[in-house]
């Protein structure tokens, strides 16, 4: 059995799930999602949020090697967890690949662990704690549910998929990080391990399909070590931890493209435990994949003049586009705002203008930007 990603894509609005089009995605979706799951997969509840929303674990397949796979720990990072529906409509589907990872596979789905979170779009559960660094305190019910389950099902592989901000490109390119991986360290020298050449060999696998689609736009995400980290945890207890970072296509804010890509990442990273045995093997070629920069901006205007008194400058300005989520609406809605004025030639832009030095002139009449403003501002 092959593994074909170009057919994958061709193929992928037949098994995406179509209700979904908006980064919003909240507990109550998930919930009508799961009815029309609920006669093919084993959908368990396996414990409570902080304010008593259920936690449900998927169960399916029949194989000897286990994976499990978790998605909005951080409930406004909601890419991994359509995705994973996507995944679960095309195992629904009579085709070959889905069959052959079935007789292989045991996989345990943990769609939305932050469901409190997610219900609110915020990253943290409800009383306020990063459930990515409680890894270590186990203080919030939703991390002591992940750890549990974890020592129960004992899997030879754990898939923890996450957003990463638009401000990533890949090595010292312009091109954005569509998607970055990572091999958490198990300690502050980021020794690498023999459970971390397994985690790096399965990244290599999984990035060398996906980069057939979006060449140059797949970075590896800092290894720091960060001890209370639920991926750095899992590394130091002889679990292989993926990080799967889905960042930003160009001109995708809803994240559709991206979501698409993710869905293929974790079909790939299946089928490479289906059927890789060596993966430490394939360690060195994680190294080759450039690390992400931070010096993206969403928008950069460049040689701008301003003015204040009796001082006229040339400057860039790099804008950055701020979320803000309705919580009785709904909806997200998307603000570019200036988060730097100067000298920005180390920096790219995903959209650059050439002002060709006019001035500027807010739309209160002001003659210089200010940090924190909007991009309402024309040039002349």
């Amino acid at each position: 059995m092959k593994f074909d990603i170009y057919s994958l894509e061709k193929t992928y609005d037949q098994f995406k799930e179509k209700s979904i089009s908006s980064r919003v995605f909240r507990y109550v979706e998930l919930l009508v999602e799961f009815k029309k799951h609920q006669n093919f997969y084993t959908i368990d509840p396996i414990g409570y949020s902080v304010e008593r929303r259920k936690v449900f674990k998927l169960s399916w397949g029949i194989g000897q090697k286990k994976v499990m796979i978790w998605s909005q720990m951080h409930g406004d990072e909601t890419t991994g967890t359509t995705a994973l529906l996507d995944v679960l409509n095309f195992f629904q589907e009579n085709d070959p690949l889905a069959q052959f990872l079935n007789a292989r596979l045991d996989i345990s789905f943990i769609p939305m662990l932050n469901p409190d979170g997610a219900e609110n779009f915020q990253r943290r559960n409800a009383i306020d704690i990063d459930l990515n660094r409680d890894a270590r305190a186990l203080q919030s019910p939703e991390i002591r549910i992940l750890f549990d389950q974890v020592q129960q099902f004992r899997p030879d592989i754990l898939f923890n998929l996450h957003d990463q901000r638009s401000m990533y490109h890949v090595g010292s390119t312009p091109k954005p990080a569509v998607f970055s991986f990572l091999a958490p360290a198990e300690d502050a020298q980021r020794t690498i391990t023999k459970n971390r050449k397994k985690t790096m060999g399965f990244i290599a696998c999984i990035e060398k399909q996906l980069s057939l689609l979006i060449p140059g736009m797949i970075g590896r995400y800092s290894d720091e070590f960060y001890p209370t980290a639920t991926g750095d945890c899992f590394q130091q207890l002889g679990y292989p931890c993926i990080l799967f970072e889905a960042g930003y296509y160009p001109n995708d804010l809803q994240k559709q493209q991206s979501r698409k890509y993710n869905a293929l990442a974790v079909l790939a990273g299946f089928y490479t435990l289906a059927v890789e045995e060596d993966l430490g093997q394939y360690y060195q070629y994680y190294l080759s994949i450039p690390e992400n920069g931070k010096k993206l901006f969403d928008k950069i205007y460049r040689q701008m003049k301003i003015r204040k008194g009796s001082i006229e400058l040339t400057v860039d300005i790099g804008l950055m586009i701020e979320e803000r989520y309705n919580i009785r609406t709904h909806e997200l809605n998307f603000i570019l705002r200036i988060v730097e004025i100067g000298d920005l030639r180390q920096f790219f832009g995903r959209e650059e203008i050439q002002t060709d030095g006019k001035f500027y002139l807010g739309e209160d009449g002001s003659t210089y930007p200010q940090l924190g403003g909007s991009d309402a501002f024309q040039l002349v």
